[in-house]
């Protein structure tokens, strides 16, 4: 697989392509490719079922999939 197949570098491309900046970034994330979206976006949400490194480079964590965590953040803290 190629090493430009990553998942930040796709959110990266859709950032600049919509013209907004890291800093004003919202990336949710449960697992390992999710880890660096998360360090680069301004804010990086893990959600609580995550695994333990993806909670670790959060910033914030949320409920679980199953509790609608980040329905739940979105409504408590973007909107």
């Amino acid at each position: 697989m190629s090493k430009s197949a990553a998942k930040w570098n796709g959110v990266k491309a859709a950032l600049e392509t919509l013209n907004i900046p890291q800093a004003e970034a919202v990336y949710f994330g449960d697992d390992n490719d999710d880890i660096e979206p998360i360090q680069m976006c301004g804010m990086g949400i893990a959600v609580s079922n995550a695994i333990e490194a993806v909670t670790d480079a959060a910033g914030y964590i949320t409920g679980s999939n199953d509790e609608d965590g980040v329905a739940h953040f979105i409504e408590a803290n973007l909107l």
